[in-house]
Formats: C-alpha cells, structure tokens, sequence
C-alpha cells in the first residue's frame, strides 16, 4: 500500500564526535525515540564536511574537540555554506568559556555532555525550531555578567526602544526564531536581525546571546516587564 505523500517525514541528525562511544550512545537514544532519523555519523570534521555535501541533515550534533580542523572553525565554515543546516554543540568543556564561542561561530545550541541525557530531546527539538538551546545555569551566568557590564537590573535600559523593538524583543524572550518573528510580523528576517541588532546596541550589550539572556530576564515565563 502507498504511503501518504501529507505524511511528513521524520528530520534527520548527524552526530559528528571522535568518541565512537559518543556515537553509538547517540545514535541508540535518538533512534529509542523515535522521533527522528539518524543520517549519518562520522568521527572528524573533514569527513563531516563530505558527507554534509552528499546528505545534508536538518540537524548536527558536533563535538569541537576533533582531530585536524577545530570544532569551532568547522561551525564557521560550514554554517555559511549550508544555511539551513542547525548545529548544536555536545561537548564536555566549560559551558561558561566555550557555548557563547560556539553560538557567536553559528551554532543554535549547546548541550554539556555531563547534563542528564533525558534533557537533550528538548534541546534538539528547540534547536530544529530554530531556537537557542542553553542550561538554564548557562543562561544564568551570562545573564549575571550581562547585568554586571550594563550595570543594572531593571527597566532602564529599554525605555529607548521603539515599539516595533520592544515587540521583537518580546517574541525573543518566548524563543522565536528570526524566521518566526519575520513570519509573524510580516517583514524580512533581514529586518528582524536588524532590529535586534539595534536593541542590542541600544541597550550596550557585546554579543546576540547576552541580548537573548537579557530578553529572557525581562520577558521570558515568569517576568513581565513593562516599562512606562
């Protein structure tokens, strides 16, 4: 019997880690779940980058410790040839000196290998929406930096936004994408990162995952900012 063409097929992941142990823990739990398929693994960032141009995948889960090209030069290249290829970053190094690295060089996500395994199918289903994916202790962290560079923890900083800034700022804080703000608000994704550019500048933040910290603070579940 035919299948349904409607029947939307499941999004594929490449897991790309040294360990061998790494890739076969990975692979059985993404396949124990279900939801998605395995496309490929592979052990080096030279073989990742071939087999990305014969099967690109919805989704990689890297290392940045690899043999021969670094991790975070890897993010760099390939994100730009493959736009629409999402990475998330597992790896055992500092969360606090490496993840805000990893998402400057492209990546959506990262994912400390010594969290609990039973979180990662939230990061990668975030991260194949198009959202960041940080520990929550990650995001406090930056957060706590963030506020001590600005120098405040309040609704200051935001009285010179726009409205058009305040509402993409808001959508930020409840994790849509660039491409879901411009979809929900009917303009470029171009414009969108335009804006937040701006609100970054504004509020004199370094870095897009400070101002994504930031918006959280402010924003996010559970805070209602609503400055006058």
């Amino acid at each position: 019997m035919r299948k349904s063409s409607k029947q939307k097929r499941k999004e594929r992941i490449a897991i790309v880690d040294s360990h061998a142990s790494c890739r076969i823990g990975l692979s059985h739990f993404i396949k124990k779940l279900g939801r998605w398929e395995v496309a490929w693994t592979s052990d080096s960032a030279e073989e990742a980058m071939k087999k990305t141009a014969k099967d690109e995948p919805d989704l990689m889960i890297l290392e940045i410790t690899l043999p021969g090209k670094d991790g975070l030069e890897f993010i760099k290249h390939i994100t730009p040839l493959y736009p629409d290829l999402k990475i998330l970053v597992h790896s055992s190094h500092s969360e606090e000196f490496y993840a805000e690295r990893c998402l400057r060089s492209g990546a959506k996500g990262y994912f400390h290998k010594q969290e609990p395994m039973g979180n990662l199918e939230g990061a990668v289903e975030k991260v194949l929406r198009g959202e960041l994916y940080l520990n929550p202790k990650t995001i406090h962290q930056i957060l706590n930096s963030t506020l001590a560079n600005t120098g405040k923890d309040d609704h200051s900083n935001l009285h010179n936004l726009t409205d058009r800034e305040l509402e993409i700022m808001l959508l930020m804080a409840r994790g849509h994408s660039c491409q879901d703000t411009a979809e929900k608000l009917y303009i470029s994704p171009r414009t969108v990162q335009a804006h937040r550019n701006n609100i970054r500048l504004k509020i004199g933040l370094q870095s897009a995952l400070q101002l994504h910290a930031y918006a959280t603070h402010f924003y996010g579940e559970g805070a209602v900012a609503t400055p006058s």
